[in-house]
């Protein structure tokens, strides 16, 4: 590889490491080349891009981004899968894919905020996917929101709902 292209692969990842948001390092050793394709298309569903990374370039890439913390572990053969949305997504999909293929193996992770970087474990990573995802939380959260509204309105209609009752039983009674 001619430096020219080495030095556009640095600044690539060099990029890639700036603008993500969350990435999972994976050893991807021994996976067929059609399972890794299956792979790759379950995770640009769910917004994410795996990448294999050469280990000498990525560590050059990484000093001064947040990624400099997970530079260390750039050694064998090694993938990156990274995303700008839901880190909770890819790591539901990585988690799946470990489960079915035995040779892909989760490494660490890495969660990117303005104010501070989190690097994760496997086993972090693994509980990042047992997160709901972003949409149901929103979920959750608008019938937390709703939940009182319809318990007023609800408890507003049983004074009249109560006495329409009793009327119609007395009315009964008297027939």
């Amino acid at each position: 590889m001619e430096r020219s292209q080495k030095e556009a692969q640095v600044s690539e990842l060099r990029s890639i490491f700036n603008n993500t948001s969350a990435g999972i390092l994976v050893d991807y050793r021994g996976i067929e080349a059609n399972q890794i394709v299956e792979l790759r298309k379950k995770l640009n569903e769910a917004s994410s891009t795996m990448k294999v990374i050469k280990n000498s370039l990525a560590r050059l890439a990484a000093e001064d981004t947040p990624f400099s913390e997970l530079a260390e572990q750039f050694t064998q053969t090694r993938a990156l899968v990274f995303s700008a949305g839901d880190a909770v997504q890819q790591a539901k999909v990585l988690s799946e894919a470990a489960k079915k293929l035995e040779n892909l193996k989760i490494l660490a992770g890495i969660l990117v905020d303005e104010n501070k970087t989190s690097i994760l474990n496997t086993g972090e990573v693994v509980a990042l996917s047992k997160l709901p995802s972003r949409e149901e939380l929103l979920m959750k959260l608008l019938f937390l929101m709703q939940a009182p509204a319809t318990q007023f309105v609800s408890t507003l209609n049983a004074v009249p709902a109560k006495f329409v009752r009793t009327l119609a039983a007395i009315r009964d009674s008297k027939q």
